[in-house]
């Protein structure tokens, strides 16, 4: 049993043997093959690089130069395609309308409407008639929204009957839905104006003559409190707008509500319905009034009676 053991290691030390003798007499020669794979390597790796910039830069320059070109050209118009399809729709407005009030005074009188439910807008504007100009205003239209615009008791020395609105210095401004992910809820929360009883009457004022007056009550049913509100106010006579005016009030509170009145002098037309058209520039925080606390005794500072 043991020389069995014995035969088993002797054959091992043998194999072992005869393997360290074929590496030694052969290391030189694997040497010599790893060096050649290795400068084989480089120099397939340098042929590989050396055509590649001499494909580029001199045999294939002028066709890739044409291919950039045409890359960056395509690229350009599809910039400008999104860009343009993606961009507001312009401002739609209806004819002008020219009131005499007498004395060679005229109001100016139109609709302008923005289309872009995801854009609001501001901008100067004038209107132009024959003899001349009106002063230059600011303006706004919030997203989707339809509003009058006027120019009151305009001094011109001829006639005149017709006239055009001008906009410049337009300023676009896109709704970030990431801060108002709902606009319209939004909108609704803060221009809730509820307009109620408006009337127009004619009266008869100082040496008799005869004057318009408008009176209206407006509530405030939002959070919010203003300052300087506007109100436009429309003299209607069917479907047709036959007089313009627009009155400021100084503030208005949450909730609070407020009688107004107005008056008409000069030409009065007959008249068969008031409209009033509240206008309040929304993104405009100067407009917006500080919420007032009220201080009040906090029970826990109250000494308790001995």
């Amino acid at each position: 049993m043991d020389q069995n053991i014995l035969m088993e290691e002797e054959k091992e030390d043998k194999r072992v043997y005869k393997l360290s003798i074929w590496w030694l007499e052969h290391r030189a020669f694997f040497r010599r093959l790893g060096y050649g794979v290795f400068i084989l390597f480089d120099a397939v790796l340098l042929l590989f690089v050396s055509w590649t910039m001499i494909d580029s830069f001199i045999i294939g320059y002028t066709h890739e130069e044409r291919s950039l070109s045409q890359m960056i050209a395509s690229g350009q118009a599809d910039l400008r395609a999104y860009t343009v399809s993606h961009a507001a729709d312009p401002l739609i407005s209806q004819d002008v309308q020219v009131f005499p009030i007498g004395n060679s005074r005229y109001d100016f009188y139109t609709q302008v409407a923005n289309p872009n439910k995801d854009w609001w807008v501001e901008f100067d504007y004038q209107f132009v008639f024959d003899a001349g100009h009106t002063e230059v205003m600011h303006g706004f239209l919030l997203p989707e929204q339809q509003k009058p615009f006027v120019s009151l008791a305009v001094t011109s020395q001829t006639s005149t009957q017709t006239g055009t609105i001008v906009f410049t210095n337009m300023m676009w401004h896109r709704i970030d839905h990431k801060v108002i992910p709902d606009y319209q809820k939004w909108q609704s929360d803060r221009l809730n104006f509820f307009i109620d009883s408006p009337t127009y009457t004619k009266e008869t004022a100082f040496e008799n003559n005869e004057i318009g007056r408008t009176t209206f009550r407006v509530t405030n049913k939002t959070v919010y409190a203003y300052f300087d509100p506007v109100f436009y106010v429309l003299l209607k006579r069917g479907v047709s707008v036959v007089g313009v005016s627009r009155v400021t009030i100084e503030s208005i509170g949450s909730d609070e509500e407020k009688e107004i009145s107005l008056n008409w002098f000069g030409s009065l037309p007959n008249v068969s319905s008031v409209e009033v058209v509240p206008d309040v520039n929304l993104f405009d925080p100067g407009i917006y009034q500080r919420p007032e606390g009220k201080s009040s005794i906090d029970a826990r500072t109250v000494p308790l009676n001995p």
